[in-house]
């Protein structure tokens, strides 16, 4: 009996040593797995959302630059409930079109303690087809 007893506290240890195992390599393997993730792949439209964005310019259909932006939205921050991006990359605000988001340049999840990540994305107006352009931000 005490033989069985030996046995299934073995069994109980052998089972917490694989979870914690387990749980290291999970740790060991997160961050470079985001970064491959991040560099590899494309950011979805809800994704774009996870970052900050600041106004940075803008400019008519034409491509004249413009001192007057039709893209008055401010900052969009990424726990901003009032701005939603379809699947199809159409960013509305509060339930009204503003435009389709076009990403130029993916933010970066690591920052050398500036401001900026290095991301770059615009937004082509739908009612004017103004064009504003974002920089992502911390």
């Amino acid at each position: 009996m005490n033989k069985q007893k030996f046995n299934g506290k073995e069994y109980i240890i052998n089972i917490i040593n694989k979870l914690c195992f387990l749980l290291v390599m999970f740790v060991i393997l997160y961050f470079p797995l985001k970064f491959a993730k991040h560099h590899l792949f494309d950011l979805s439209y809800q994704e774009i959302l996870e970052f900050t964005w600041r106004p940075d310019s803008c400019e008519s259909h034409s491509g004249e630059p413009k001192l007057k932006c039709s893209c008055e939205y401010g900052m969009i921050e990424p726990d901003d409930e009032n701005f939603k991006i379809t699947k199809d990359g159409y960013l509305h605000w509060k339930d009204q079109l503003v435009g389709k988001v076009v990403l130029i340049e993916k933010p970066s999840f690591f920052t050398t303690g500036e401001i900026l990540t290095g991301g770059y994305m615009k937004i082509i107006d739908s009612k004017t087809g103004d064009i504003c352009y974002y920089d992502s931000v911390i």
